[in-house]
């Protein structure tokens, strides 16, 4: 499992400074993730050899299976490795191994089995319940009556023995995307193999499977919005298309009216967020969250902010949240606030209807000025945090952000959006948050 090296070129690092790139570019991000995923095996192995015993033991047996797996069903295996919600399984077994216990749970378990499911191997893999079923990242969740969250469970086959001589069974691998009684596979959400991933919740929680009918609701919302972003915003669309690879469900909390979404440093291709108002409003926040997993993996391979000093201060004022933030979330901000501006930009252009044309420029407005405060203040006050690779990506930033605002817009649309940033930021100064951080 040795990965090939990857580099950004200098058209594909200006492009993506200038919160573009196009599906090549999320191509390469992707590739790379899928290679830093395997580095992160190799890391894992590492670790466990260095306590040796039981624990080398244990992961050299996962690390074996998901070899055979490979060798076995290359695409289904990368598939399961690649997924989302795999990352954070890594990295999680990493920091249990510094530690670890005779009997400590190993993330990377879940991801062996699911290995071994999707490739048909009869090789045992022994791992933990999530709540009340066994689930499989990237494949599905088997529901296991009377298994209590963190029950030790063990697949040989299709075979899942738990408890006190419980057995239940898996489908072939042919038949793993299929729904049948007992078996909650991925459903699919939008076509390239975008699934909408409610058998494996972001949070940690026991699975809680959509309706038929809340899955149609999502199914219906996602192609609008995809629709939508083919028809006016082409190159957001090809980044999806290359990169989005899974939809995860989040509750909100009851009266909450607010749109969630969010993204993880080790989740590419994967995006938390609470069911959408409406498809404009998915399509946003698709753009806005690619935009985020995309800078991420950009850090991955190159360092945009000095590694060295401390991310936690000084704080900075973000003109798109109501509590200050480090650098890093400063210029997460405003690269994914780049595009929004942008997509709003395009809507307004293309809204025949006058009163949805005057909200779609005071959102272009808004989040143009946004992002430009921002990446002003990334270039001054966080001057001394930039590496001279971060300095250039941020530089592009600001050109693209200087070329958007030079697009017209209605002197009230321009107004009402100053008015908008004013009233955000004296809500700020009057919190205690603004006291003793940064001017910016």
């Amino acid at each position: 499992m040795t990965p090939s090296p990857y580099r950004l070129s200098a058209p594909v690092f200006q492009a993506l400074a200038r919160g573009g790139g196009g599906a090549p570019a999320v191509r390469l991000l992707a590739d790379a993730e899928y290679g830093r995923r395997l580095l992160l095996l190799r890391a894992v192995l590492d670790r466990a050899r260095e306590h040796g015993g039981s624990t080398e033991t244990r992961v050299r047996h996962l690390f074996g299976v998901l070899a055979e797996a490979r060798r076995t069903a290359p695409e289904a295996t990368r598939r399961v490795l690649a997924h989302p919600s795999v990352g954070p399984r890594l990295v999680t077994t990493w920091r249990a191994l510094e530690q670890p216990g005779p009997e400590s749970a190993l993330p990377l378990a879940a991801v062996a089995a699911a290995a071994a499911a999707a490739a048909g191997l009869d090789t045992p893999v022994a791992f933990h319940t999530t709540g009340p079923g066994a689930v499989l990242p990237a494949v599905g969740t088997a529901p296991l009556p009377g298994a209590g969250r963190g029950g030790a469970v063990r697949l040989r086959g299709r075979r899942l023995e738990y408890g006190d001589g419980a057995r239940a069974w898996l489908p072939p691998p042919a038949e793993l995307p299929r729904e049948r009684p007992g078996w909650w596979p991925l459903r699919a959400v939008a076509a390239g193999g975008v699934v909408l991933d409610d058998a494996d919740p972001a949070d940690g929680t026991a699975p809680a499977r959509l309706s038929a009918a809340e899955l149609r609701s999502w199914r219906t919302q996602t192609a609008f919005a995809l629709r939508l972003l083919r028809t006016r915003h082409a190159g957001y669309a090809a980044e999806l298309a290359a990169g989005l690879r899974a939809l995860t469900p989040v509750a909100k909390d009851d009266g909450d009216r607010a749109h969630h979404s969010g993204s993880s440093a080790e989740m590419f291709g994967g995006v938390a967020l609470s069911r959408p108002a409406c498809a404009r409003s998915l399509a946003e926040t698709l753009v806005h969250e690619m935009q985020h997993s995309k800078l991420l993996a950009v850090t991955h391979l190159v360092d945009l902010l000095d590694p060295a000093a401390p991310d936690d201060a000084p704080l900075h004022y973000a003109p798109w949240r109501e509590d200050p933030r480090p650098l890093s979330g400063l210029l997460h901000g405003t690269y994914a606030f780049l595009s929004v501006a942008r997509f709003w930009a395009v809507e307004a252009a293309a809204e025949p209807g006058p009163e949805e044309r005057y909200r779609a420029q005071v959102r272009c407005a808004r989040w143009r000025g946004a992002a430009a405060e921002g990446a002003e203040a990334i270039l001054t006050d966080g001057a001394d945090r930039l590496t001279p690779t971060g300095r250039r990506f941020v530089t592009g930033m600001a050109h693209a952000l200087a070329e958007l605002t030079g697009t017209p817009l209605p002197a009230s649309a321009v107004r009402e959006a100053r008015r908008q940033a004013e009233e955000h930021r004296g809500r700020w100064s009057a919190s205690g948050d603004a006291v003793g951080r940064t001017r910016t």
